[in-house]
């Protein structure tokens, strides 16, 4: 077989195989028997079986199987995870490694599939758009469909007679197969760039410091204006002049832009009313004036190119839904459901008739495992999409990521770096073929710049593109406490440099802070004296290190080592290290393991926090023994993943709109169920970040009002509530006291965000 033969199979081939008394949708991977019994394959058994087809009989080696399945800066257990899914695959099939009937191990090798394939097209007539290969086609990033409907792909139906277009796409595409064997099952690691690439120059187009941070922005369709929202109002810029003129809009209307309409003249913008609320989408003059309400909800909105319908996102349960509606906000109509999945703001194509999206696979918080990003196309005429891009990982980033599909057929998306510098995003560029949505070719990178790169817009031909970087830092800030009150003396910024710091402990003798960090790679454990300018490591390695806690005995620090990313387990362990030094020691091993408390003397127990089924189960140990107690009484309570352990161990408080008062505040139990107080927090919507005062009778919160603005609070058992500090424009996540009393270790995020352009740039050489 030729290699264009070979393309041409993969391509256009159906993605239903059948072999043994197994039928199988690689698509989705249902495994339907002769039985009448149907399983289904997990994500990387299937990518094995795909590979191990696509071979056609050949011996596929566990090397070019573990560069398949897990792209480079991927800290996993390589062997167990391989053998975990070949095992998972036999499992399935009912297969066996002792008498294989049809994965035979070939040993210090690989793989090989052994049994006769039949590859079943579908029956179905009608002119349909194609989905991508079985498997990876060499250096062209395409991945199998993701279908989201339970009948089957109408593969009869293709266009075939466009025989030019065929052949051409199939010409673009033999370079790529003209590899060998490694590379075929390697195809394209997202997020691969040349050594020698120049990349495209980015103008800055606004000025934003850190305490006005600009939070959306988009350039008009003759790439002319910039429309830019940031906490003090609406602008619209002259982007050749720089004048700059703000809009005028009702008292209390504080919208972020979406977009504008292809007539020039009206902006689709979103505004969230209360923040407990989900975003509505608005229509707006570029003058100003009275808006005009499109839907009750909706964000991430994308305006089609003919100005005839909107996309947008819409918050259900734990994941997101893609909604369509017309441009006036009539005819809503659901999309795309996902149960957790999470989406971007949609590309339209040129067409109007297709759109772009990101897709993330969320994953429970508490497994330690990096969320997988799909880029899909969606045909709304048949309601049908595939994917074109796998990001893996390294997948775009939440909060108003977005692409661009320009006239020209590059789809434009950001894509994070690996580590250390995976707080920074760069766009890259992909041409999509106008009929076959087909990868011409494989990704490549335009840009080269720090922070995170979203929410993307540009001119009608697509000759500027603009983007906002945002680039938030959190950091670790010590505010002394004035001697028998709540007010702040001082409030100063501990950690200087400009990597990712949690602070969540103080030792012993309240001179120094407990915190992790992601300065050296990957999250490890450090601990820097307040008065100092750099910290001390403490534990290191390959590893994910998280919320490190001080043992009551003031001499070792406890933490959690989360899952290998795309390892086979959710097991996580806390480990214990000896402030003195010394080699770190397990303490114990737990499933959704996701949050850590220990009390200070004389109290001596911890107590940790594992995700099960959905709902939180709360367990005290001995950090010296490992021996653990759980607290089945006070979970039945708990309807809160924050919560927070009093220091003397007597009680559990958490954040609840569920108080016997009716109204939001803090719920304070005691461990065995009991409830011994509810307080109410009156004018804050939200509460964020928890912690007990040293003396264990009163708290800190940091929390949020329905305007969006955020304070440090000081909440008394005596249901006194005192707000402490607040400016409309400062993040804070929480605030941890020292055991003496003195000091506040506070966990605050400044966001540095401006608008960047893009003009006449073309995708880099290679």
């Amino acid at each position: 077989m030729t290699p264009v033969d070979a393309l041409a199979r993969d391509v256009f081939a159906p993605r239903v195989v059948r072999f043994a008394d197994c039928e199988v949708d690689l698509s989705s991977g249902t495994v339907q028997k002769k039985t009448g019994s149907q399983v289904r394959i997990q994500a990387k058994p299937l990518q094995v079986l795909r590979l191990l087809l696509a071979a056609e009989g050949r011996v596929v080696t566990r090397e070019q199987l573990k560069t398949a399945l897990w792209p480079d800066n991927t800290f996993v257990d390589f062997e167990h995870g391989l053998n975990t899914a070949v095992k998972k695959l036999r499992k399935a099939l009912e297969d066996s490694a002792e008498h294989p009937k049809l994965i035979e191990t070939i040993p210090k090798a690989g793989y090989r599939f052994i049994a006769a394939a039949e590859w079943i097209p579908d029956s179905r007539e009608g002119k349909e758009i194609p989905t991508t290969a079985l498997h990876s086609v060499p250096d062209t990033g395409i991945v199998p469909v993701a279908n989201h409907r339970k009948t089957r792909f109408g593969w009869r139906g293709m266009a075939l007679s466009s025989s030019v277009a065929v052949i051409a796409a199939l010409m673009i595409a033999h370079q790529y197969l003209r590899r060998p064997l490694e590379q075929v099952l390697k195809g394209v690691e997202a997020g691969r760039s040349p050594v020698n690439e120049v990349y495209a120059r980015e103008w800055q187009l606004t000025a934003n410091p850190e305490d006005t941070p600009v939070t959306s922005g988009a350039i008009s369709p003759d790439g002319k204006l910039l429309m830019y929202s940031d906490p003090t109002g609406l602008y619209m810029k002259q982007i050749d002049s720089g004048e700059t003129h703000r809009i005028p809009l009702p008292q209390g209307f504080e919208p972020l832009v979406e977009g504008w309409f292809p007539d020039g003249g009206h902006l689709l913008v979103s505004w969230t009313e209360r923040s407990y609320l989900q975003p509505s989408l608005w229509q707006i003059s570029v003058f100003g004036g009275a808006p005009h309400r499109l839907a009750r909800e909706g964000y991430s909105a994308a305006i089609s190119p003919d100005g005839s319908q909107i996309l947008c996102v819409r918050q259900a349960g734990p994941g997101e839904e893609v909604w369509l509606m017309r441009a006036d906000g009539g005819g809503e109509t659901r999309l795309i459901c996902s149960g957790e999945d999470s989406f971007s703001r949609a590309a339209w194509a040129p067409d109007s008739a297709r759109f772009a999206y990101a897709r993330t696979k969320t994953r429970y918080y508490a497994s330690g495992r990096a969320p997988d990003t799909l880029i899909e196309i969606f045909d709304i005429r048949t309601q049908r999409s595939l994917v074109v891009q796998d990001a893996g990982e390294r997948g775009l980033p939440r909060g108003g990521a977005g692409l661009a599909w320009l006239p020209d057929g590059r789809l434009i998306f950001p894509l994070r770096e690996p580590r250390p510098n995976q707080q920074d995003t760069n766009l890259w560029s992909l041409r999509i073929d106008p009929r076959t949505l087909l990868p011409r070719g494989p990704s490549t990178r335009l840009t080269n710049g720090k922070g995170i790169a979203v929410q993307l817009s540009f001119r009608k031909d697509g000759t500027r593109v603009a983007l906002r970087r945002h680039a938030p830092q959190p950091d670790i800030y010590i505010a002394d406490l004035e001697q028998g009150s709540h007010r702040l003396s001082t409030f100063r910024r501990l950690t200087l440099d400009e990597r990712v710091d949690y602070v969540m402990d103080w030792t012993a003798d309240s001179r120094a802070v407990i915190f992790y960090s992601n300065r050296d790679g990957p999250f490890h454990v450090f601990k820097q004296d307040i008065v100092a300018t750099q910290p001390e490591l403490l534990v290191g390695g390959m590893d994910d290190l998280y919320a490190p806690r001080l043992t009551p005995d003031g001499l070792s620090v406890i933490y959690i080592v989360r899952p290998k990313a795309g390892g086979p387990s959710n097991i996580s362990r806390i480990m214990r290290v000896p402030l003195a030094g010394g080699a770190p020691q397990p303490v114990l091993e737990a499933a959704g393991l996701f949050d850590l408390e220990c009390t200070r003397p004389p109290a001596n127990f911890c107590l940790y926090g594992a995700i099960e089924n959905g709902r939180a189960r709360l367990f005290t140990f001995d950090p010296t023994n490992a021996r653990a107690e759980e607290l089945p009484a006070v979970e039945r309570k708990l309807d809160s993943f924050i919560w927070i352990l009093s220091h003397d161990g007597q009680s559990l408080a958490w954040a609840s709109e569920h108080t016997g008062l009716k109204q939001f505040g803090i719920r304070v139990f005691s461990l065995d169920g009991k409830l011994k107080r509810d307080i109410a927090v009156p004018g804050w919507s939200e509460i964020y970040g928890l912690d007990w005062a040293a003396d264990s009778q009163s708290l800190w919160a940091c929390a949020r009002n329905p305007n969006g603005n955020s304070a440090l609070l000081s909440v008394g058992l005596d249901r006194n509530v005192r707000t402490v500090l607040a400016h409309r424009y400062l993040t804070l996540d929480w605030a941890i006291p020292s055991p003496d009393g003195r000091h506040l270790a506070v966990q605050q995020n400044t966001n540095k965000s401006n608008v960047f352009l893009l003009e006449n740039f073309e995708s880099p050489s290679r």
